[in-house]
């Protein structure tokens, strides 16, 4: 079989299939030369393309790798020995840990680049980057140079065709295996050859020493020879991915307690398995409940020999997240994919597991997706037409209260023989139809971690609460009179469409519509932004404006960013619209990654939050949170609560400044009672905040003081 025979892209992209499956391991497999500039090259990369490597070596393949060390400005000295006399540079200087390899798989196949290397199947070549002096350039400057700004493979069959890929992609196990990356393949026999024949050029140019402000030389002696001492047991067979995982499924542990838990964690598992595999988790934020979960996964897939786990969440990031934790905890799968309509394949790719599984090739598969996509028609028919009767299925709602939604109770099939239904507040805001289906669809059985208990418990781990102590501070405000005559207008309309709302789609719709526009006039009242100016100047004058969360509405931003900018306030803003797939700009993180750390890092003050960090995302080092778009939806409140009340070894205490409008005085006195009766709900979680805050006598005299 040649390159020509297989069904090779011109681009290849993180979480639109599998890279290393789907390109690396059929291409190598075929290849018998392969060179590569890599940015960064570790020699844990191997492993992940085992099958294919050990093809590749099988068919008498040579390796040819240029690479660049990675070192610090604080590695100067080491960095112009390499350039000085390379021979004496050991692989712990130049950051190759090769004494401490816990994981199998890894450890074999550094006996397999020994091996390689004592055949003389492989030639590696270190290029150090020199600047016009001559002198050597760090990591830190690296980039700016453009030396490993791409990275480029190139390719051999033995029947001479060529092929060669270049894009983001660096030689390590992370890049292939859990990065978002994405590269572009052109193939010599085919238009995109001119593309090809200037990625020869480079890799040509650079390993023969001809590359402007380059110095090239070969791998230091010292490291050569200590990876060739771990090769004398070297078996091909060892780094076959099947057999691996083969032995690591031999070695799991088959108990629940495989995953460490906290007690009350053990204790809902515990109930779940009583009620029958069915249950709602109703667990404060912060305190665990995808750890849960897991566990709960962990030992269904050790129970059955044929399972499907299906876990739905809110958004595309949430399902990457849940993918990158389950893997932390080392769960066994034979396929797994985040497969949801943010890829145009991802009918096939459900397909495709979903047979695999039926037909036995894959017993243990997880599909992470998302609400929108588990409850289309297409998600919904491939589980119920290509999934075999012999199969169980457990499906994860996370934040499940969503699934409640007219258009999202697609999502809940009956399917499924296993369910886990999480939520800090599965309870469904103006909507008691959604809330009770959900809560029918788990077996009307669910577990409580509360507010209270998570403040109240100690974790052992700690010897802290599971959450932080807390301030809260209440701040009431009053509508303009353009807000209250609008607010009045909507208030008249809604109470008309409640009468026919249940018997009526149409009304259903415009009733939700209406509550949501009213809801909007609170949440951007105008008299807001005085009260945020002085929350502010107060902080800055203690010299206490640091490690803070807004949360503000689309309406709010612009005004809060230049409040925040006239102030000379350093800040950064997170919306939904920032990148996902790391970059070097970035230093390696994705966008996302790259503010929060800097934030972290105190490098910004203040992070202003546009709904993105209601679920999934923790940034538990900030101490003070501003409710701006203060939600009377008691979910979206207890979300961005518990954003600020997350334990962290650096916290002693959070604060929370809430920004609450009173009625407005321009409703008429029955429908003044309707809106008291309404936002009574608001109050009670206004209270239950009070109520287990350090100053809760002041927080509960500031609630009974509004005029509600």
């Amino acid at each position: 079989m040649s390159f020509r025979d297989l069904d090779i892209k011109s681009n290849y992209e993180s979480g639109i299939g599998d890279i290393v499956q789907d390109f690396y391991e059929p291409v190598l497999a075929d290849s018998v030369l392969y060179d590569r500039i890599a940015g960064f090259f570790t020699s844990t990369s191997l492993a992940v393309a085992a099958r294919g490597m050990a093809k590749f070596i099988q068919n008498g393949g040579i390796m040819r790798l240029v690479t660049s060390p990675i070192l610090s400005s604080e590695d100067i000295a080491i960095m112009q020995k390499v350039i000085d006399n390379a021979n004496d540079i050991t692989a712990s200087e130049l950051g190759l840990d090769l004494t401490n390899l816990e994981d199998t798989l890894i450890s074999d196949h550094v006996k397999a680049l020994g091996w390689l290397l004592s055949q003389g199947r492989i030639e590696i070549k270190l290029a150090i980057v020199v600047d016009d002096k001559g002198l050597s350039i760090t990591k830190e400057n690296l980039i700016s140079h453009g030396l490993f700004h791409q990275k480029v493979g190139i390719l051999t069959d033995k029947e001479e065709n060529h092929l060669s890929f270049s894009g983001s992609i660096n030689e390590t196990a992370s890049a292939w295996t859990r990065n978002d990356e994405e590269f572009k393949v052109f193939k010599e026999w085919e238009e995109s050859c001119e593309y090809y024949k200037k990625d020869r050029e480079k890799f040509d140019e650079i390993w023969s020493g001809n590359k402007d402000n380059v110095r090239v030389i070969p791998l230091p002696k010292a490291i050569r020879e200590e990876l060739i001492s771990y090769s004398k047991d070297f078996d091909v067979d060892t780094i076959s991915a099947r057999k691996y995982l083969s032995r690591k499924k031999k070695e799991s542990s088959f108990e629940l307690d495989g995953i460490s838990l906290f007690f009350y964690q053990k204790e809902a598992l515990a109930k779940w398995r009583n009620a029958g595999y069915s249950m709602l988790f109703e667990m404060a934020t912060g305190t665990g409940k995808t750890r849960t979960a897991i566990a709960g996964m962990n030992y269904l897939m050790h129970q059955h020999e044929r399972i499907i786990t299906i876990i739905s969440c809110p958004q595309n990031t949430l399902a990457k997240q849940w993918k990158s934790e389950v893997e932390k905890l080392n769960v066994y799968s034979d396929e797994t994919d985040v497969i949801d309509g943010t890829h145009t394949n991802w009918r096939n790719a459900l397909k495709t597991i979903c047979l695999q599984n039926s037909a036995g090739f894959a017993d243990k598969c997880i599909i992470y997706t998302t609400h929108d996509t588990a409850s289309s028609p297409d998600f919904t028919k491939a589980i119920l037409d290509c999934i075999g009767r012999k199969t169980k299925i457990l499906f994860i709602g996370d934040e499940v209260h969503w699934l409640g939604a007219r258009k999202l109770r697609c999502a809940l099939l009956d399917r499924y023989d296993f369910r886990i239904g999480l939520s800090a507040t599965p309870s469904r805001w103006f909507d008691d139809l959604g809330t009770k289906l959900i809560a029918d669809y788990f077996s009307n059985v669910h577990f409580e971690f509360t507010l209270k208990e998570a403040l109240a418990e100690i974790n052992p781990l700690t010897g802290k609460h599971f959450l932080v102590d807390y301030y809260y501070h209440i701040n009431r405000i009053a509508l303009t009179e353009e807000e209250g005559f609008k607010y009045a207008e909507m208030t008249e309309k809604i109470k008309k469409l409640y009468r026919v709302k249940d018997s009526d789609d149409d009304a259903a719709e415009a009733y939700d519509r209406l509550i949501e526009q009213r809801a909007n006039i609170i949440k951007n009242a105008e008299n807001k932004y005085p009260v945020l100016s002085k929350i502010l100047d107060d902080l800055l004058a203690k010299g206490e404006l640091e490690n803070m969360i807004i949360f503000v509405s689309p309406q709010q931003k612009e005004t809060v960013l230049n409040m925040l900018y006239d102030k000379g306030v350093f800040f950064h803003q997170l919306t939904q619209e920032e990148g996902t797939t790391p970059k070097t700009q970035y230093d390696g993180l994705t966008e996302r990654q790259y503010i929060i750390q800097k934030f972290v890092e105190k490098k910004y003050k203040v992070l202003v939050a546009i709904k993105c960090l209601d679920e999934g995302i923790d940034i538990p080092t900030a101490t003070r949170g501003i409710l701006m778009a203060s939600s009377t939806n008691p979910r979206e409140y207890v979300q961005r609560i518990g954003r600020i009340i997350r334990q962290d070894p650096s916290k002693t205490f959070a604060y929370l400044y809430d920004i609450c409008v009173e009625s407005s005085g321009f409703l008429s006195e029955e429908d003044s009672e309707i809106d008291r009766k309404i936002r009574v709900k608001e109050l009670n979680r206004m209270q239950e905040i009070s109520q287990y805050a350090i100053n809760s006598a002041e927080a509960l005299s500031n609630i009974f003081a509004l005029n509600l």
